[in-house]
């Protein structure tokens, strides 16, 4: 099951990726509520997607109730009207799936391709090197990335981002895939002009690189779990323009997925809607010398998730306060 965020109008609603269309699921989990095939006579409580996945298994059995409502009411023949509750994908807009995650917390070479690009003979790493995005970093599928003017050498990252749905602390490896509700995609950008090249200490500035407003795309939707039984085959590609750029055909991570959890479970407690991009294949911009350029529209696939596109603008960098 995949499950997104969408806008219908001014509203951002929750919604069940159906084929080419998108179900309401909070209207259609109400409209079983009240016809007594959900929570009998108690008002259902409407849910954003990290509400959802802080629901836990209750939430995920409405869903299966609701996707199985809206196939047999829409296959059924005569057909019955659905359209206050379905729509098709292509008329309405996605959203970043969790616009407001917990944490946003993202690996950096966690692929060997990745590492020797960066640094030619450096060591395979011994532990995860971790930094985190705040929220204003996050924006939707075919939002602009926004940059500063000055900006001349932004850099791109396909990643697999793992979405937390349970709660948990001192996680152990072989429970941390109970925690996992699903994957996304998230496109690292990064300004690679503090990457420490200017230092004498060769010091990198992780804030200014990543933390900058609308340097985390992420989308289109979270798949969840139970599609992906095994995420780390996942073939990782962008494309810059129609060319491809980056591709992790045949190379896995470092660090799996259960190790990951468990290891930053030891210092923070995940929490649902945690974000966790996993790192990036070879071919980034900071390698190639490929920077990217207002108007370059960027395209980011994972298989079983799907794409993620996005485009650079350059901002005007005028005082503000909306």
């Amino acid at each position: 099951m995949k499950v997104a965020t969408f806008r219908k109008g001014k509203v951002a609603r929750l919604g069940i990726v159906w084929g080419d269309k998108i179900v309401d699921y909070n209207a259609v989990a109400e409209r079983l509520a009240k016809m007594g095939k959900g929570h009998a006579s108690r008002p259902f409580p409407e849910v954003d997607l990290k509400g959802f996945l802080a629901q836990g298994p209750p939430a995920l059995r409405t869903a299966k109730k609701v996707e199985a409502w809206v196939r047999k009411t829409f296959e059924g023949s005569p057909r019955r009207p659905l359209k206050n509750w379905v729509f098709d994908l292509a008329k309405v807009r996605l959203l970043a799936p969790i616009g407001n995650p917990p944490k946003v917390m993202c690996l950096a070479r966690n692929y060997v391709s990745h590492l020797k690009e960066r640094v030619e003979d450096g060591p395979i790493p011994e532990d995860l090197l971790i930094f985190m995005k705040p929220v204003p970093a996050i924006v939707g599928p075919e939002d602009p990335v926004v940059v500063h003017p000055d900006c001349r050498e932004l850099d791109h990252e396909v990643e697999l981002a793992v979405v937390i749905g349970k709660r948990g602390r001192y996680i152990p490896q072989e429970k941390a895939m109970d925690h996992v509700a699903g994957y996304t995609i998230l496109n690292d950008v990064s300004d690679r002009e503090y990457v420490g090249k200017k230092d004498p200490k060769g010091w990198v500035n992780w804030f200014f690189m990543k933390a900058q407003d609308g340097f985390a795309p992420m989308g289109p939707w979270v798949v969840l779990k139970d599609e992906l039984p095994e995420p780390h085959g996942l073939r990782l590609r962008l494309w810059v323009n129609g060319e491809l750029r980056q591709d992790s055909e045949g190379e896995g991570m470092i660090f799996k997925i259960p190790e990951i959890l468990a290891r930053i479970s030891r210092f923070v407690t995940l929490e649902p809607g945690d974000i966790i991009a996993t790192g990036t294949p070879r071919g980034t911009s900071f390698s190639t010398q490929k920077y990217l350029r207002a108007g370059d529209v960027m395209e980011c696939e994972i298989g079983g998730i799907g794409r993620l596109r996005n485009s650079i603008l350059l901002d005007k960098p005028v005082y503000r306060t909306q």
